[in-house]
């Protein structure tokens, strides 16, 4: 782990072990505890929040049993990797944490030689169980990490949400098209819906109401997900297209116009949309069309290599 910089959220609602992890893995160069949280709903929020590299998570927590915190955590935040640390040696509890999509197991007992070995091979994507359960548990796990690829990747939020190319290809369009804000969003094909990835310019009302976007929600970018093809609204404030609720957001965020373009991958599959906003009514002009289909199938070719 030397020369890596890794930040840990620890939950657990026995304060001495809240200590002992803490103080162990603190005493490794590279990483960093960000938060000590006692349940399993605040787990979840902090997960949130936090963003951490890793959570160390035990499953006999109140409020929220550990499996289900990571059950949510995967749904709501899915950059962090989860390293469970349990008293429970069940191999069929052992398999029910890791089938959430974690990525080791360690029983307490044998953390104090352990829990280093586990939470190095956690962060470098290799799964770990305690060798007193590896016999019984090592076979599921790595079927589970199979599958947790395979879904991560079939699924754009999940596959491209954490990379670089959204922001750049963010950027290149709003310049492109003279755009005072913009957004990137990301289906999510697990639920159906697309989520925000990448944003220009927006504040809290705004990203709150269009956090998530159905095929069914009156707007532009929930229309270009339903048709698979662009739309450009001139007037905000005039044109039909917008439910009573969205309409008052966008003009509120100082929108008077809007153009949403797919993002659709080489074999023909929705990945998701990128819009740009105007505070003038009339959007883009037309000629800038041909920039922003460059630019959309610069950022397809670079995500199918």
């Amino acid at each position: 782990m030397e020369g890596t910089s890794c930040r840990i959220l620890v939950v657990d609602d026995y304060k001495p072990w809240r200590r002992f992890a803490s103080s162990t893995l603190q005493r490794q160069a590279g990483l960093q505890i960000i938060g000590e949280v006692s349940d399993g709903l605040e787990a979840v929020r902090k997960a949130e929040e936090l963003q951490p590299d890793l959570i160390l998570l035990d499953i006999g927590l109140p409020t929220l049993n550990g499996i289900e915190a990571a059950r949510r955590i995967r749904e709501l935040s899915p950059k962090p990797k989860i390293l469970f640390a349990s008293e429970d040696r069940s191999p069929d509890i052992a398999r029910e944490a890791l089938d959430t999509g974690a990525g080791g197991y360690v029983v307490k007992a044998d953390a104090a030689s352990e829990l280093l070995p586990a939470v190095k091979a956690v962060l470098e994507g290799k799964p770990f169980v305690s060798a007193s359960l590896s016999q019984q548990v090592l076979g599921t796990l790595n079927a589970v990490a199979l599958r947790d690829r395979q879904h991560t990747e079939n699924n754009p939020y999940l596959r491209l949400g954490h990379s670089a190319l959204i922001s750049e290809v963010l950027e290149s369009v709003i310049d492109a098209t003279d755009a005072n804000f913009g957004t990137v969003q990301l289906f999510d094909s697990k639920n159906r819906v697309l989520r925000i990835v990448a944003q220009h310019g927006f504040e809290r009302e705004f990203l709150q109401f269009f956090e998530t976007v159905s095929c069914d929600v009156h707007c532009a970018c929930g229309r270009a997900m339903k048709e698979r093809s662009r739309v450009a609204v001139a007037d905000v404030a005039s044109d039909p297209l917008f439910s009573r609720d969205a309409r008052g957001v966008l003009l509120r965020a100082n929108v008077r116009s809007v153009q949403s373009t797919p993002l659709i991958d080489s074999l023909g599959n929705f990945v998701g949309v990128v819009s740009t906003h105007y505070n003038r009514a009339g959007g883009p002009s037309p000629h800038t069309w041909k920039h922003v289909d460059d630019l959309v199938a610069s950022f397809r070719a670079k995500t199918d290599t």
